[in-house]
């Protein structure tokens, strides 16, 4: 998940159609990228969200104190370091592509508070930090089950859509575009339409520990009906996005709702599928990403870091953007690796990462 997170990031700055507040774009944007960005901005975070809500119960068994200092060393002090020191760099960079000028200091004292505040991708902390806020506190009220039960998934995952896309749905009719961010007390950050889905995935792993999913006896995925949905439901989401909804701008409203039904399709189904194909018997014990996993958290943390210098660095080459797209990615993964390689031999870095 995390390297469809560089994967998007990298492909934002090659897009037709990209944000103007992207911190890098290329000269040269391709349709392709735009395509790959609607469907990479569909489930890697909430695939995230499920597996942390999922691995929640078994770390509360110290304690909610504990469970919340852990938390607070591993997550909050991280999020508390990238929203204060490194996304006002980033939101300085959206604030010049619209050709204002400002020194970082005035920037930061003037602006940065304000219109061009933003947390960059540190937003996930934040959320995730408060998830885990609420379920420490509702968690002594759940009650305990054991795993090895056949727990029910199709009531629970139906709701889920369904409350996901009706949150969806009201959120970008009634609030502000779905597209946009709410900023709650400079604490929480977070595009207020997927705020459903995030909170009700992260409850549905919750409930899928509890139920015993994917453990021995329990539920799991059919990868081939997770699959044909997954991408059948991508299909559907491109679809709407670059061609149905152009001839849909006088009803406002039924595109906002095909929106919602398509995205929350997508991202719930997606989850599944991966989650299939990953936990599928007698996958090889060694592999590209049981490497690259323990890296993954330190690798998300640092990929902006390094990854926005480097596509910056390509833009004067006259190189294919794909081969430029391809090259970034892979420079950040290593990179971000190394560093992670570093983190994990030094003490307080790696009590975090």
């Amino acid at each position: 998940m995390v390297l469809c997170v560089v994967m998007l990031h990298a492909a934002m700055t090659y897009m037709r159609f990209a944000p103007e507040w992207w911190y890098v774009t290329d000269d040269e944007r391709s349709f392709g990228f735009a395509l790959l960005v609607v469907f990479l901005d569909s489930f890697p975070m909430s695939t995230l969200f499920f597996m942390a809500g999922y691995f929640a119960p078994p770390s509360f068994r110290r304690g909610a104190s504990f469970f919340i200092y852990d938390k607070f060393v591993r997550i909050g002090i991280p999020w508390i370091i990238g929203v204060a020191l490194i996304s006002p760099f980033f939101a300085y960079a959206s604030f010049t592509k619209y050709g204002l000028e400002a020194s970082i200091p005035d920037f930061i004292t003037k602006w940065f508070f304000g219109p061009f505040y933003m947390q960059g991708h540190y937003w996930f902390l934040g959320v995730l930090f408060f998830f885990f806020a609420v379920y420490a506190a509702a968690a002594r009220k759940m009650g305990k089950r054991g795993l090895g039960g056949k727990g029910p998934a199709a009531v629970p995952i139906v709701v889920l859509w369904f409350l996901s896309t009706a949150g969806y749905y009201l959120a970008a009719s009634f609030i502000k575009p779905a597209a946009e961010w709410v900023n709650i007390g400079y604490i929480l950050y977070f595009q207020h339409a997927r705020f459903v889905g995030y909170a009700g995935i992260f409850a549905l792993g919750i409930y899928g520990w509890n139920s015993g999913w994917f453990q021995p006896g329990g539920w799991s995925p059919n990868t081939i009906f997770w699959g044909v949905a997954g991408v059948g439901s991508s299909a559907l989401l491109l679809w709407r996005q670059f061609f149905l909804a152009p001839a849909l701008n006088s009803q406002t409203r039924i595109n906002l709702l095909l929106e919602a039904i398509c995205y929350n399709l997508t991202m719930i189904t997606m989850t599944f599928f991966l989650i299939a194909v990953f936990t599928r018997k007698n996958e090889p014990r060694r592999n590209a990403v049981q490497i690259l996993a323990p890296h993954s958290y330190s690798i998300y943390w640092t990929h902006q870091i390094i990854l926005m210098p480097f596509v910056y660095f390509l833009k004067p080459f006259d190189v294919n953007i794909f081969i430029k797209w391809a090259v970034a990615c892979l420079f950040t993964v290593t990179v971000g690796a190394a560093l992670s390689f570093v983190t994990k031999r030094t003490p307080l870095p790696r009590r975090i990462f």
